[in-house]
């Protein structure tokens, strides 16, 4: 059993147009597409999941009628939810796909405000959920009310019942997640490159700066950039792996990394080599990327795909 943690879920409305003009009222018409589902990059993790054979559970905190919606549709997704509902509603999150510019416009809300003693309750029920599980995955933003400290918290309670934790969330959370050492480190860095007081951008700079976190941190395996699809950077203990797709078509980039996320840790689970578990990894990615659809539908072209993956390894030795 695998417990996600998404602080700040979401509803995702997505609308895929022809074409995107600002000051001009759209009605969409046949071949364009609006799609309503639950969100946050923990809950996109649960489903990919899910979807590729895991128990999942998905918690965090959910608000109002936008809530229950949230918790439905994770539901029919054959999840278990456990979320602490709490004032405010769920956030709405709205993506516009613009096809003809081939351009992406993401509106993010910034959540509900979550109350003390509803932090409290959650961090009472997130240690119960802890004695059900084998890993732990912490994704996405916090929600006003809360601060880095509830990371803090969560590792220091999950380390204390021997489970390995992986967290995604922006780097300006680095310092936390250094003090207490996760499983895996994977910086959420799509609208920030600033990591550690300087930009990082680049497969030189991911591996050195990979090396310095685990450096710091002898107790965390993987460090791992995902937002640059076409160098994906994996930094373990003494050796980088630069992954790469072959003739990469991209036709959307929603969810791209949760899947990628996902794929690493369905293989991991079951044991393979590195090398394997990133191929995987980089497949569902690959996957996610050439489908308009936010989730993946077809899990034959994840092995399908394994052939598109090349792996260049680098020795820190």
């Amino acid at each position: 059993m695998i417990l996600t943690v998404t602080l700040n879920p979401a509803i995702d409305k997505i609308l895929i147009l022809d074409s995107f003009e600002m000051h001009k009222l759209h009605r969409l018409h046949e071949g364009e597409m609006s799609m309503v589902s639950a969100g946050g990059k923990g809950v996109n993790i649960a489903q990919t999941l899910t979807k590729l054979g895991n128990d999942v559970i998905a918690s965090g905190f959910a608000g109002e009628h936008s809530g229950h919606l949230l918790c439905d549709s994770i539901r029919q997704a054959g999840i278990t939810t456990n979320f602490i509902f709490t004032e405010g509603p769920t956030r709405t999150n709205i993506t516009i796909l613009d096809r003809q510019h081939e351009k992406l416009t993401m509106i993010n809300d910034f959540g509900q405000d979550i109350p003390d003693e509803d932090v409290q309750f959650f961090l009472e029920n997130y240690e119960r959920l802890l004695s059900r599980v084998e890993l732990v995955v912490i994704a996405g933003s916090l929600p006003q009310g809360i601060t880095s400290e509830i990371f803090s918290e969560m590792l220091k309670r999950a380390h204390s019942k021997g489970l390995n934790v992986v967290v995604n969330t922006a780097p300006k959370y680095m310092d936390v997640l250094m003090k207490e050492q996760p499983f895996l480190i994977n910086p959420d860095m799509r609208s920030d490159h600033c990591l550690l007081g300087k930009e990082v951008d680049g497969v030189a700079q991911f591996l050195e700066t990979g090396k310095y976190i685990l450096n710091e941190c002898p107790q965390t395996e993987f460090v791992i950039f995902t937002h640059r699809l076409e160098n994906v950077v994996v930094v373990t203990h003494g050796r980088g792996y630069v992954v790469r797709p072959v003739d990469l078509k991209i036709v959307n980039m929603l969810g791209y990394g949760d899947a990628w996320l996902s794929g690493f840790i369905h293989e991991y689970l079951q044991g393979k080599s590195v090398p394997n578990v990133l191929k995987y990894a980089s497949a569902a990615g690959l996957t996610n990327v050439e489908d308009i659809h936010k989730e993946i539908f077809d899990l034959k072209k994840i092995d399908e795909n394994l052939a598109r993956i090349e792996i260049e390894e680098v020795s820190f030795y």
